[in-house]
């Protein structure tokens, strides 16, 4: 069985080792073994860090992360985590969403400013934004 140590754990996840025993703490990690005083975390812990990762990146809060584990350990509360799931997933279409647009705006204006590049090096006149704001890229 691989083991690793906190510094390393900490590394691979671009994380500072503080970070790892708040989530142990927080019972987000847990049954984490000692040996001569010093964690040894294993592959089962990276696997469960790596959800947690990912669920923090998703826009998930430490208590829903708590509350997803708790959930998803009981058959009992199968709602409940598809129902956190749910509001989740609701709130990362949301953040597509608002990128997407961001995206378009981006988009506009960089053909727009290449556009005015162009027309300046032939000495065209300058294009009117009006014609880039509601293009579609």
């Amino acid at each position: 069985m691989t083991t690793y140590t906190i510094g390393e754990v900490a590394q691979k996840y671009n994380m500072r080792p503080s970070t790892l025993r708040y989530y142990e703490d927080l019972g987000l990690l847990y049954n984490v073994p000692r040996e001569n005083g010093h964690r040894v975390y294993t592959d089962q812990h990276l696997s469960r860090l790596s959800t947690i990762c990912c669920y923090k990146n998703a826009g998930m809060s430490l208590d829903e992360l708590a509350a997803f584990f708790h959930y998803s350990e009981s058959e009992e509360d199968v709602a409940k985590t598809l129902a956190l799931l749910d509001e989740v997933d609701d709130r990362i279409q949301r953040q597509i969403s608002e990128l997407q647009a961001n995206y378009q705006q981006i988009q506009r204006k960089k053909h727009y400013f290449a556009d005015i590049q162009t027309a300046l090096a032939a000495h065209q006149p300058r294009p009117k934004w009006e014609d880039y704001r509601h293009q579609i890229y």
